[in-house]
């Protein structure tokens, strides 16, 4: 039984990647000034970056439940089934939205997993369940394979200001105030969906807490890690990538990713951030 993957912009791969994994995209909303864009379709993150230079202040909006019917009726002309993995239910109404369409095109056809995570961790999940389905794997097995995944991976990210997570509603605003009032940069998680802090810690020491909490207690083992970023200086991208070698893991596979429209709107410029998860 051929099965199907589709996930939405929020996974920050590109529509290309996305069409080499042979993966369905789905767009949410970008809203800069009074006019709206479909994710990455008609907004790079390029120009949502210079938007935000020149001191524009993005909003984003699920992809509507006729986004994704228009999707999954499309691709069900070539599957039996689809796998429909998204942005955190905790953080968006995207896989909501996948669910009602869902039922009303294949309920039987279409299964959504909440992925519980964004960005660098939800793509990486995307290009896992795509590996297997080319490996063969029964559907059961794959949605297992996530779910361990979900159970033993780290993501870790930083932002160089928490006033958009703050403005977003992502977060509380004592988090703000820790970070204004010492001028340090927060460490942040995501735990059970939610965006969480960890800890506030200097400029210089960004990379390598990033890079700590996310590899240490996978050290001995074989990972593969996603690096995220949005405009993130080249220097800084080095230093994670010559941490990550030195961490005590075996790396199976790495990735560089920027953070698309949706990500960066949330989060701004200059954010950076580590998944990690390891082979079984």
């Amino acid at each position: 039984m051929e099965l199907g993957i589709i996930t939405d912009s929020a996974s920050d791969l590109s529509p290309a990647a996305a069409g080499e994994l042979g993966v369905g995209l789905v767009p949410l909303y970008v809203q800069v000034g009074s006019a709206r864009y479909k994710d990455w379709r008609e907004l790079d993150p390029d120009s949502l970056y210079a938007q935000i230079r020149q001191g524009a202040h993005p909003s984003t909006e699920p992809p509507t439940v006729g986004d994704f019917i228009e999707v999954y009726e499309r691709y069900l002309r070539h599957y039996d089934r689809l796998l429909s993995i998204h942005l955190s239910g905790e953080i968006s109404l995207t896989v909501e939205r996948a669910r009602e369409a869902a039922g009303k095109v294949a309920p039987g056809r279409i299964r959504i997993f909440d992925s519980r995570t964004v960005s660098g961790g939800l793509s990486a999940l995307v290009y896992r369940a795509a590996e297997c389905v080319a490996m063969g794997w029964e559907e059961e097995a794959i949605v297992a394979e996530l779910r361990r995944i979900q159970r033993e991976d780290a993501i870790l990210f930083s932002v160089a200001s928490l006033e958009h997570l703050v403005r977003g509603g992502r977060l509380p605003r004592i988090g703000q105030a820790i970070g204004d009032l010492l001028g340090l940069r927060p460490i942040l998680t995501v735990q059970e969906g939610k965006i969480k802090m960890v800890r506030a810690v200097r400029e210089a020491a960004v990379a390598q807490n990033l890079v700590k909490q996310a590899l240490e207690p996978l050290k001995g083992r074989r990972v593969r890690v996603t690096i995220a970023h949005a405009d993130a200086p080249g220097e800084v991208l080095e230093e994670i990538k010559e941490l990550t070698n030195k961490a005590g893991v075996l790396l199976d596979k790495g990735r560089v990713i920027r953070m698309g429209s949706i990500v960066t709107a949330h989060t701004g410029l200059g954010t950076l951030g580590v998944h990690a998860y390891p082979v079984a």
